[in-house]
């Protein structure tokens, strides 16, 4: 990344800072502003700051290891669908859904041969014809964009999406301790973590990580990956 990117990456924080919803408030609020998000970005993904039109790499890796075969899969909190896309061309049947309308949109004229499901939904009330149908569901994020009061409120939801038998991943930023936790993103504790556990889920890999910035910023990350007994 050049100096202008960086620059430009400033820029965009201080501007979309600005909008209603950015810093917390209510869900609603929350839901408006990712949406406001992307329709002024109007079509530009260099307007999108999370929007690297690439699959996160510890999502690659895994699924060098764990192709689909027919499985179902499904990406909490899309954005734009690379996620969702490299689910699909490991061969798991793909889901994906946003809160934004405007990310689904932009979703399916990315990838536009109808094999991934894009659709509007909201995590804290997922499709009824979604809950226990899902071999995978992966949440890359998603949780750390919601507000600390309101965070225990997906545990539930989250986890009815998940097939007997079936995976939960979570990656997004951690919170080891140290440093600010201020937000957004809200960085997700041992605490909060620990809600995911129990009710038939058990861990079945944990790793914390470092992701170095080039604005200088070293954030710690997890990938949890939680199976659910059959």
């Amino acid at each position: 990344m050049t100096t202008d990117d960086i620059d430009h990456r400033k820029q965009l924080r201080a501007r979309l800072d600005t909008l209603e919803g950015a810093n917390g408030g209510g869900w609603e609020n929350r839901k408006s502003w990712f949406e406001q998000v992307y329709t002024t970005a109007d079509g530009d993904t260099n307007e999108i700051p999370w929007a690297e039109l690439k699959p996160k790499a510890p999502l690659v890796e895994w699924l060098e290891h764990n192709k689909g075969e027919g499985r179902t899969a499904l990406d909490v909190g899309c954005g734009l669908g690379d996620n969702a896309n490299a689910l699909h061309e490991a061969g798991w049947k793909t889901s994906a859904f946003d809160v934004a309308p405007t990310a689904i949109e932009w979703a399916h004229k990315r990838f536009p041969s109808g094999e991934i499901e894009f659709r509007c939904a909201d995590l804290f009330n997922p499709p009824a014809d979604w809950v226990g149908k899902f071999d995978l569901v992966y949440e890359c994020f998603t949780l750390q964009a919601i507000g600390i009061e309101m965070r225990g409120n997906v545990v539930k939801p989250l986890k009815s999406l998940v097939a007997p038998g079936g995976t939960l991943i979570i990656l997004g930023r951690y919170y080891d301790g140290t440093g600010d936790r201020s937000g957004p993103p809200w960085p997700l504790t041992d605490e909060e973590i620990a809600e995911y556990y129990g009710d038939g889920f058990e861990e079945a890999s944990r790793t914390t990580f470092v992701q170095h910035k080039d604005d200088g910023r070293n954030i710690p990350h997890i990938w949890l990956e939680l199976k659910r007994n059959a």
